[in-house]
């Protein structure tokens, strides 16, 4: 099965972070935290729904 191209191209971009990081975890995490702080004004964050409230049983 042929790889979707969007895929393949965050993979590739993926693994060029990756290198870039010396394939360590912790600065991987670290990049990506970074990034997280300069772009944090584009993240989505929906409010938290409400509990679900259920009718009483008699």
């Amino acid at each position: 099965m042929e790889q979707e191209p969007i895929l393949k191209e965050i993979r590739r971009i993926r693994h060029e972070i990756e290198a870039e990081c010396q394939n360590d975890p912790q600065k991987y995490y670290e990049h990506i935290q970074q990034i997280q702080k300069q772009y944090g004004n584009r993240l989505v964050r929906f409010k938290p729904k409400p509990a679900l409230k259920l009718a009483k049983v008699e």
